[in-house]
């Protein structure tokens, strides 16, 4: 028993099987050998494996819970003693199937979400890390649920408050199952009465309700960790990105020009260079340049430069910064300014944030375009 329950709290860290955006040496909870290329990860058939996995062994508990069934028949008939230890043996067996039929279902709950968060690319399993919900709308959808004493609660506290949760509880399961055997031996013995059969089935109730609280925690742990590496494992994709040169998908000509100098072929800041605009080389022909179509459009990186004057000016330049966190309205750039001002910036000043791009695009010729228009 207290193999299964090991597995059950401590889980196996499905991520490790997507964790690497070019090729490296990756490993899956199903998988014995080494992935090199990670072109082997295959999300749907580990899902695939699973499902068929679950199923099985659904079937043997329910078989298990019809034998049960029947066994609690025969005691409300006969009240024989030996038909309660074949009770409490059974419930045993389905307690330790139980146990592995929602580990692996927990595992699926993973792998779901890691297919939901991800895309498969000729290089491997791609986090897609913008995609789950921002770790506040999380962290409010679980303080409704918890109602923590304390403010100051992250997705990291509610992880190990889960985990706590469900050792505490089994700390309850262990003291029940001892006083449970207890009872039974003076069942053994002949030494009982009926107060003790009474307590024998109490406790086996209470000992399932226990267990279900111990899912339930386990699960809320399972994905909330399981979002947490997504978040955290596609922010060192964005780094490794950024290390080799984040190229701007395109740089829109007018509004601010001031910050940022460019010259008339490359526009180069801490990220590299990259042409102005697709399909043309000189500013003065971004009229002529062909439409693009984008598909998996998504950020990948927001800079902020900072300047001592009051509105951006190349002359007055400070300094800049990187970070992976897009704003989530329209108006959500005061964390910006702040961490700015953090950094050393000047309570007076202004900052120049430009948000970048990626995605794959296919070019139309303008003339193409409007023949079809």
């Amino acid at each position: 028993m207290r193999k299964w329950v090991a597995m059950l709290l401590l889980g196996i860290p499905l991520l490790s099987s997507v964790q690497t955006v070019k090729a490296g040496t990756t490993q899956t909870t199903n998988q014995a050998h080494t992935c090199q290329s990670c072109s082997c990860i295959d999300v749907n058939t580990l899902l695939d494996n699973l499902t068929a996995n679950i199923t099985n062994l659904t079937h043997t508990i329910d078989q298990k819970k019809l034998r049960l069934e029947k066994l609690y028949e025969k005691w409300n008939t006969t009240k024989n003693m030996s038909i309660l230890f074949e009770i409490v043996m059974q419930k045993d067996e389905i307690r330790l199937l139980t146990n592995e039929l929602k580990y692996l279902k927990r595992q699926k709950l993973s792998l779901q979400l890691v297919q939901n968060y991800t895309v498969q690319t000729p290089y491997g399993r791609k986090i897609l890390y913008y995609k789950p919900p921002p770790e506040s709308t999380i962290v409010q959808e679980h303080v409704k649920k918890v109602h923590p004493v304390r403010s100051d609660v992250d997705l990291a506290w509610f992880i190990a408050y889960y985990r706590q949760a469900a050792e505490l509880t089994f700390t309850e399961v262990v003291q029940t199952d001892m006083r449970m055997r207890e009872l039974l031996k003076k069942v053994e013995a002949g030494n009982y009465t009926e107060e003790t059969i009474n307590e024998i089935l109490t406790l086996l109730d209470k000992r399932e309700k226990l267990w279900r609280e111990i899912y339930k925690f386990a699960e809320e742990k399972e994905k909330l960790q399981t979002l947490k590496t997504l978040k955290e494992t596609g922010r060192k994709q964005t780094l490794i990105k950024a290390a080799t040169g984040v190229e701007p998908l395109a740089i829109k000509f007018g509004g601010i020009a001031k910050g940022c100098f460019c010259s008339y072929l490359h526009c180069y800041n801490s990220y590299g260079t990259a042409p102005p605009l697709p399909g043309v080389i000189h500013p003065l022909d971004a009229s002529e340049a062909p439409y693009m179509y984008y598909r998996e459009f998504y950020p990948v990186v927001l800079w902020v430069g900072m300047y001592t004057s009051s509105e951006p000016d190349v002359n007055h330049f400070w300094g800049d910064y990187c970070t992976y966190e897009f704003p989530s309205t329209g108006t959500d750039f005061e964390k910006y300014w702040n961490r700015a001002i953090e950094l050393g910036l000047q309570t007076f000043g202004s900052i120049q944030i430009k948000l970048f791009y990626e995605g794959a695009h296919t070019i139309q010729k303008c003339r193409a375009i409007k023949k079809a228009i």
